[in-house]
């Protein structure tokens, strides 16, 4: 094991960027690595050696079937990415702002957001960011790493920070009409200034952010996290389930995040739970809690997606309006039902927990302990007070399960 060089985080042998702060790292000699660690409390060893450049890094090892390939943006979805306008600015117009002009910014024009520009070469009108197109005079794209219709997420390395590598997530405005043109940047930047309060181990931290108004997009930049989603993970495990240890351990991680959204002054209710926004890390195992709903308010919606959740995880309250912390936790419980049963809540005619009409979940998996459907049961309750009373109590008696299931004396 070696450790960062500037941040003193631990890192697989031969990492040459930091999973934490991205800072590229020089190979150390293997006595300076052996004093090192010595020294060094070690972290979780990833499970496999990530290469930030290997264009095979960003997704999971394939058991036993290969995973289904991600959406593009179709031609009807993109504009231009940048204008004849935009194209012809001084060099000097793309220099970055530091954070505080752009919290600055935010509180003093609250109807604009800084426009992003392009150094180096420039974006096309193909279906997504070329490699070597640089935004702001800063981050240069890589690859493309993730997304969809509405958008995509690259790979970037961070110029003013010795290549650093960074994580660039795309949202395309062009489904907004000019009425809506305001509220959507007057929104993205709110949503991102809170996003860039937010100090959690299981959320990305948010370095910066822009919008393009050539090309109407808007950009987040962010830590990049090595390693697939768990919607993947799900895809190739064997037999399209995950082992109970394993999505307790998670849960544990996901409920202690959402309990510190839950208590912050004005609590934040996540409403989008799912696999698909849950990822692992490659370097730390830890699960990472992404898309905090930015793309719902600047862009045409996904099928399946509602205002307030995904059909399937989203509890019946919300689609009456009335969204309170215990939302997010019956969504939780909607995603350790599909990862522990594989039967995807999505499937479910009733689209709500009916274990009166439908198989409870030991009839799907009779692996599953007793304590473990008792939990499943009371998390995906109809109604807020048949749930867990917050997401503490939810994370402490996972926790008091786990437990048990490493002693053996669960039934």
């Amino acid at each position: 094991m070696s450790v960062c060089q500037q941040c003193g985080a631990t890192l697989a042998p031969e990492d040459p960027f930091c999973g934490r702060c991205g800072a590229p790292q020089q190979p150390q000699s293997a006595e300076g690595a052996e004093a090192v660690g010595a020294a060094t409390l070690v972290a979780p060893s990833p499970e496999k050696e990530i290469d930030p450049w290997d264009t095979n890094a960003d997704e999971p090892p394939v058991e036993g079937g290969t995973s289904e390939p991600e959406p593009v943006m179709s031609e009807s979805q993109l504009d231009k990415t940048i204008s004849p306008e935009e194209a012809k600015r001084p060099p000097e117009e793309a220099k970055q702002k530091t954070t505080a002009e752009i919290r600055r910014e935010a509180k003093e024009s609250p109807g604009t957001a800084r426009a992003g520009s392009t150094g180096g070469r420039q974006p096309t009108a193909s279906k997504q960011l070329e490699p070597g197109v640089v935004l702001v005079g800063r981050y240069e794209i890589v690859r493309r790493i993730g997304g969809g219709g509405m958008g995509a997420v690259y790979l970037a390395k961070d110029r003013n920070l010795g290549d650093a590598a960074r994580a660039v997530k795309e949202m395309i405005e062009s489904h907004i009409d000019n009425s809506q043109h305001e509220k959507a940047i007057n929104d993205f930047k709110r949503e991102s200034l809170l996003l860039t309060s937010l100090e959690h181990s299981s959320i990305p931290t948010i370095y910066d952010y822009f919008y393009d108004d050539g090309a109407s997009r808007f950009y987040l930049v962010m830590r990049y996290i090595s390693g697939g989603d768990i919607a993947a993970r799900l895809r190739n495990a064997p037999g399209g389930r995950i082992d109970e240890k394993t999505v307790t351990t998670w849960a544990i991680q996901v409920a202690d995040v959402l309990d510190y959204l839950h208590s912050q002054r004005t609590p934040i209710i996540y409403r989008d739970l799912k696999p698909a926004n849950l990822m692992i890390d490659g370097n730390s195992g830890r699960v990472m809690l992404i898309d905090f709903g930015i793309a719902r308010w600047v862009t045409k919606q996904e099928k399946g997606v509602t205002a307030v959740g995904t059909m399937g995880y989203a509890p019946p309250e919300l689609f009456s309006g009335k969204v309170e912390p215990r939302s997010d936790l019956y969504s939780l419980g909607a995603t350790m039902f599909h990862l522990l049963t594989g039967t995807d809540p999505q499937d479910n005619p009733l689209l709500i927990f009916d274990f009166n009409k439908n198989p409870r979940p030991r009839q799907i998996a009779p692996s599953l302990s007793n304590e473990m459907e008792a939990i499943l049961m009371r998390t995906v309750g109809y109604k807020p007070e048949d749930r867990f009373r917050s997401a503490a109590e939810l994370r402490d008696t996972l926790s008091a399960h786990l437990e048990k299931l490493r002693a053996g004396t669960v039934t």
